[in-house]
């Protein structure tokens, strides 16, 4: 799977160095939990979002994904990390990505559909002839062109219909945040 690609890949460094979530301090390695003040409560780097948390995989599509594309994604419930920080707001969560695209996902949403904070994918054959993958290997970690390092995923096809595209922010891929959306 591949995001929609609007800046070639040799642009996207200097976009992250820059980025104003950097500036201000924020490490693209990890995801920050927040309060409703903005106080920083936890911060989850991958080894510790895998080994704190249980992991659950989705099969799914993505609404960027080519027709029938298909990936299995891994990491917690968002429900989990929530409830472990008790950052669930009234409203919902409010997601942070890396540029400052902020997105509110509502607690119905989070029960109903049960998305998970991926931060793996499972290896494709491709991935295998690249090298990405070694032989053996089931899972990844999420590369920027697969959402990460940090991607919300949810089973688009339990979703609405309604949702693609009302509903596609979302699907927040290099989420650096979350903090209660109230």
């Amino acid at each position: 799977m591949q995001l929609p690609k609007l800046i070639p890949a040799s642009l996207c460094a200097i976009a992250i160095i820059s980025a104003p979530a950097l500036s201000a301090g924020h490490d693209p390695a990890a995801i920050s939990i927040e309060n409703k003040a903005g106080d920083k409560l936890a911060t989850y780097a991958f080894d510790q979002l895998k080994q704190d948390f249980p992991q659950h995989e989705i099969d799914t599509e993505t609404p960027w994904s080519k027709a029938g594309e298909k990936f299995t994604f891994r990491g917690p419930f968002l429900k989990d990390v929530v409830a472990k920080n008790k950052i669930d707001g009234r409203d919902g969560v409010e997601v942070t990505a890396f540029d400052n695209f902020i997105t509110k996902i509502t607690n119905e949403e989070i029960t109903a559909y049960a998305p998970i904070v991926a931060i793996e994918r499972s290896c494709s054959d491709a991935d295998r002839s690249s090298g990405a993958c070694t032989e053996g290997q089931d899972f990844k970690p999420l590369s920027l062109d697969d959402g990460g390092p940090y991607y919300i995923v949810w089973p688009l096809d339990q979703l609405p219909k309604s949702y693609v595209p009302a509903r596609n922010s979302i699907w927040v891929w290099f989420a650096v945040k979350l903090r209660p959306a109230d």
